[in-house]
């Protein structure tokens, strides 16, 4: 079990010792002890605030709002074409695969309705608060992930195709980064969603 912690602390140290060659580290420093205080804490608050502020960023979107209440995510909206947009979201499922698909599903209330720029931030969101390290500091461009419809009334997106995490996969410290700490839950509460973190079986 301590495995995980050793890695990220030799990540850490040796993102320090490259501080006078290059410029960016101090946001691998920040990122990698950002990422340790995941481990230690497994869980993590992202607030209707944080989600309101990546809705009302999402490519076509002139204004948003997201409130969580327990069990759903509701959204209204106002899109730069004059529509003005209305749904609910439950989480559904989480599937994290070993160097794998990073997916999360959502049920979409009234089916048909929910806006795939909006859910892709959405989604961007908890993949910001999975793995702070990929992401600028005080970075709220979360937005560009594909979202998949699997019916009028589900929709499903991959983390892997939020375009930071993107970026971040083609470097080589990506696969390891992504399968030392997992996404294993979502619960929706009054003003954020929850997260459950997970550390994966490590070893033989």
């Amino acid at each position: 079990m301590n495995q995980p912690f050793d890695v990220l602390r030799s990540l850490l140290r040796s993102a320090a010792d490259r501080g006078r060659e290059r410029l960016g580290t101090t946001r691998t420093v920040r990122g990698v002890r950002q990422l340790f205080e995941r481990l230690t804490k497994q869980r993590w608050r992202v607030t209707e605030d944080t989600l309101t502020t990546a809705a009302a960023h999402a490519e076509g979107v002139e204004a948003a709002m997201v409130a969580c209440r327990p069990g759903r995510i509701f959204v209204d909206a106002s899109l730069a074409g004059g529509e003005d947009v209305h749904f609910s979201l439950a989480p559904t499922a989480v599937r994290f695969a070993p160097r794998g698909a990073k997916e999360i599903s959502f049920e979409v209330e009234p089916p048909g309705s929910s806006n795939s720029s909006i859910v892709g931030a959405l989604a961007g969101c908890i993949a910001q608060a999975t793995w702070p390290m990929i992401f600028p500091v005080g970075g709220a461009e979360v937005g560009g992930a594909i979202v998949e419809r699997e019916s009028p009334a589900s929709v499903r997106v991959d983390l892997r195709t939020v375009p930071a995490v993107r970026r971040f996969a083609a470097k080589g410290t990506a696969a390891m980064i992504f399968d030392v700490l997992e996404l294993e839950s979502i619960r929706v509460e009054p003003g954020a969603l929850s997260l459950k973190l997970k550390l994966p079986p490590i070893g033989p």
